[in-house]
């Protein structure tokens, strides 16, 4: 792979990858000519539990309670606040105020959601995740994305893929169902 450096981005073959002081990355792919945006905004799971953002709460609470709208709950509230009080101030059935309660406190155990649970391409939780001849795992809309794109290497060791095999983790999948979704 062609790697140049270009102080806050990288080239990597045909792609143009830019680190922003907004922690976002952009990445541009040239493709038959064509220029693709991507914009990955880090989400909580990047960060410590304490510095999550009232937003990034909503958005692992939006996994968990589709419609839960907003909370005002930030980090510090999820790693200090009592966990009843906590799970009282969310409306929901008492079936998912318990799975709720045990959520919190692995994230607590945790301090935020482990990489682990994290598809390496998009970095949010993997909801169908599978391996690859490489040994990592990924999120499968995103790796079949990356395959079908004609990508034969990966992406995150950028070596060559021995084979496009895809089969799915369904240990980690179990994991995270039952870790932190409700349904």
């Amino acid at each position: 792979a062609v790697v140049s450096s270009l102080g806050l981005g990288s080239v990597i073959e045909d792609k143009l990858v830019l680190c922003n002081s907004d922690k976002t990355v952009k990445l541009w792919s040239v493709c038959s000519g064509k220029v693709r945006t991507i914009t990955v905004v880090p989400t909580a799971s990047q960060e410590v539990l304490t510095d999550w953002s009232s937003e990034q709460v909503d958005h692992w609470l939006s996994r968990l309670l589709p419609d839960h709208g907003e909370t005002g709950l930030t980090g510090p509230d999820l790693a200090t606040m009592d966990l009843d009080a906590l799970v009282g101030s969310i409306a929901c059935d008492e079936e998912k105020k318990t799975r709720l309660k045990q959520s919190v406190s692995l994230l607590r155990a945790f301090d935020g959601i482990p990489n682990e649970f994290l598809c390496p391409i998009s970095m949010e939780i993997m909801t169908d995740p599978v391996v690859m001849t490489d040994g990592h795992t990924y999120e499968r809309a995103n790796i079949t994305e990356w395959l079908t794109a004609g990508n034969c290497r990966s992406p995150f060791t950028n070596t060559t893929l021995s084979t496009k095999s895809i089969v799915s983790n369904h240990n980690l999948r179990n994991i995270i169902q039952a870790v932190f979704f409700l349904d």
